[in-house]
């Protein structure tokens, strides 16, 4: 099994913009964009959109609550807890009439307890109502069942309400257990949303409006057997079998993914990283795409370390004097524990934020591109603490 995904070069640029502009060292600067939305709608905060008749005389409203759980093993405590579901989208469902078709009645998400608040107002009680849940949170990243640009979301629904007004407490919904994957990776993905380091509601800086956001997309199920990649072909993070166990692995791949949207849909050119593993050489590139996929699992959960979807794991700490790790920068676990220390430093080493927008504003080919040309240009440091970080793992420029 491949646990890191395998990138080859290649040159988009789906947007239509101004020529860059260069920076003082000659690197590509991309213009400032307008933030014109502001973060807060995606906080992420509760959202719910009841839908009425229309009716100047609508008085009666139906609501249908509770809260979305899901449990599922937990490779990085090796026990099986049930959790809430943060942020996952919702629609309430039903009749407004009696043998009238079905029809969407409101959309929303659930808060950050799991919590759901499914509401509509009418003229009358609802012949049915129920709700019905999506693996993805709003537009901004969503769990599909297969690779093909047609994939599909999961879903499923609460049970289903007969002749319902006012509020009805459904309790706990649990997830099925045929989709709970797909419903943890969305509940996951919030840790590193929170942490994406931008005022922008999307993503990275390159997007500014919440229409312009692009949609990061996971797909699970037996239709995806490579498994464990950033697919360089459809743009989705590709997932199977019990691969979800692991928050590092849906983060470590969700990194790759990351990394590609702040370089404004750049790709690192990707070479030598078959077989590549954290302590031992593979190439320049493939230390920088891997090390910092790594860097950003092990930051989001806040620990210094790789989980396997079995629970084994893989310690960042290392030195000059570590037995068993080869040297410099073309090592994947040189650069990523040299970037968790430099993003965890309150001093001139640079922390995450930092870091976030000199890669929004600059494409590094590699570890030392992104050190000795562009963190400067960032106005980030090269000297002091942050050169003593590289040092202490080897990396010397």
């Amino acid at each position: 099994m491949r646990l890191f995904s395998r990138r080859r070069h290649t040159t988009l640029n789906t947007h239509s913009e101004p020529a860059p502009v260069r920076g003082s060292a000659g690197r590509r600067l991309r213009r400032g964009r307008v933030l014109t939305l502001a973060a807060v709608a995606l906080g992420l905060a509760v959202s719910t959109v009841p839908l009425t008749t229309g009716s100047a005389f609508a008085s009666v409203q139906t609501c249908l609550t509770g809260t979305l759980k899901y449990t599922a093993t937990d490779a990085e405590t090796g026990t099986r807890p049930t959790s809430v579901a943060r942020n996952v989208n919702w629609e309430l469902r039903g009749q407004t009439t009696a043998g009238g078709a079905e029809t969407q009645l409101a959309t929303g998400i659930t808060d950050a307890n799991g919590n759901f608040n499914a509401c509509y107002n009418g003229a009358s009680a609802l012949p049915s109502a129920y709700v019905k849940f999506n693996s993805s949170s709003t537009k901004m990243w969503r769990v599909v069942t297969d690779k093909s640009d047609t994939a599909t979301e999961y879903t499923f629904n609460s049970n289903t309400q007969y002749n319902t007004s006012g509020t009805i407490g459904l309790g706990d919904v649990t997830v099925p257990s045929e989709k709970v994957y797909a419903f943890k990776i969305v509940d996951v993905l919030n840790l590193l949303y929170w942490k994406r380091g931008t005022s922008s509601v999307c993503w990275t800086g390159n997007q500014a409006t919440y229409n312009d956001c692009d949609t990061l997309t996971v797909a699970w199920g037996a239709n995806n057997a490579e498994g464990s990649i950033f697919d360089i072909r459809t743009r989705k993070v590709l997932l199977n079998s019990n691969e979800p166990d692991s928050k590092h692995l849906i983060l470590h791949e969700a990194g790759h993914w990351l990394q590609w949207q702040l370089f404004d849909k750049h790709d690192v050119p990707v070479t030598g990283c078959d077989g590549h593993t954290f302590n031992k050489i593979s190439s320049a590139t493939c230390a920088w795409s891997e090390g910092f996929a790594d860097a950003v699992a092990a930051y989001t959960l806040g620990d210094y370390r790789y989980v396997f979807k079995g629970g084994s794991s893989f310690d960042f700490t290392n030195d000059q004097n570590t037995v068993g790790w080869d040297q410099g920068d073309q090592v994947q676990g040189r650069v990523s524990s040299s970037l968790l220390d430099l993003w965890a430093s309150a001093g001139d080493g640079g922390n995450w934020n930092k870091t976030i927008s000199v890669m929004t504003d600059y494409q590094s080919d590699d570890f030392h591109d992104y050190f000795v040309n562009d963190r400067p240009n960032g106005g980030l440091s090269t000297t002091g603490a942050a050169k003593d970080f590289l040092v202490k793992h080897t990396i010397n420029y």
